[in-house]
């Protein structure tokens, strides 16, 4: 993603969680207890673990709480504030740069690029350089579990709780780019307030992915879509490579 492009998620930042809890229920709890059972099955604390696309610490926080050392990267202002809102111990390591700009001191064991983080990458470039930026942060041997979502993902929807009122539009562009455009109404003990936001996202083939992942110095370890199905994305766990670049 350019750098001057709009930060998709920031203008909303403080509604995010709201409002995919009441868009998703008990779906989006089951998806993320499920991903860090995955995680607690793969490696264990005191692992270092980066977190990319941490957004709000929907991830790095319960992990942070299991005793791993958490490292959580997200270009969005307002979304890694409403993390260190969650987190006042500061258990999580914070850093505000997207995910192709990362560069670690210290060799981590083991990487995440999950709840769709893909699909914010533009060009055949940032999924390269995103993709390099795993690889250079993880140890030899260290992991990276990413999803790839499908195309199915890529549709509209309206959700109306007692609580939300939610519009989301995705638009054909060209190619395999979208535009992303969301209406939210949140209701609560504060009144009624209304977000706006609008973004492109990309598609992804399942085959370009795994390509690149290969391309720059991964081997698959284990695909884990079957345990995660319903998501709507395909979950690999990739292994570092030894004299990868």
């Amino acid at each position: 993603m350019p750098q001057n492009s709009p930060i998709p998620h920031d203008s909303w930042a403080e509604a995010y969680d709201i409002a995919y809890e009441q868009s998703f229920g008990r779906f989006y709890e089951s998806l993320t207890t499920a991903t860090l059972e995955l995680v607690l099955g793969t490696i264990l604390p005191p692992a270092r673990i980066v977190d990319f696309g941490a957004g709000t610490g929907r991830l790095s926080i319960p992990l942070a709480g299991h005793g791993f050392q958490v490292d959580a990267v997200d270009p969005s202002t307002g979304m890694l504030d409403q993390l260190r809102a969650k987190d006042p111990k500061g258990t999580v390591a914070v850093h505000r740069m997207h995910m192709q700009d990362f560069r670690a001191e210290n060799a981590f064991d083991m990487a995440l690029c999950v709840f769709t983080v893909l699909l914010y990458l533009l060009d055949e470039e940032a999924l390269e350089q995103s993709l390099e930026a795993a690889f250079r942060a993880l140890r030899s041997g260290g992991t990276l579990l990413i999803d790839i979502p499908s195309k199915a993902l890529f549709r509209s929807s309206r959700s109306q709780k007692h609580a939300i009122d939610r519009y989301v539009t995705v638009e054909h562009v060209n190619d395999a780019v979208f535009t992303y455009r969301e209406q939210l109404t949140i209701r609560d003990e504060d009144g009624k307030r209304n977000f706006t936001d609008e973004f492109q996202i990309r598609h992804w083939s399942f085959e370009k992915v795994v390509e690149t992942l290969m391309k720059v110095g991964f081997q698959l370890e284990k695909n884990f879509s079957r345990e995660l199905a319903g998501s709507g994305s395909q979950y690999l766990l990739m292994k570092k490579r030894q004299g990868g670049r």
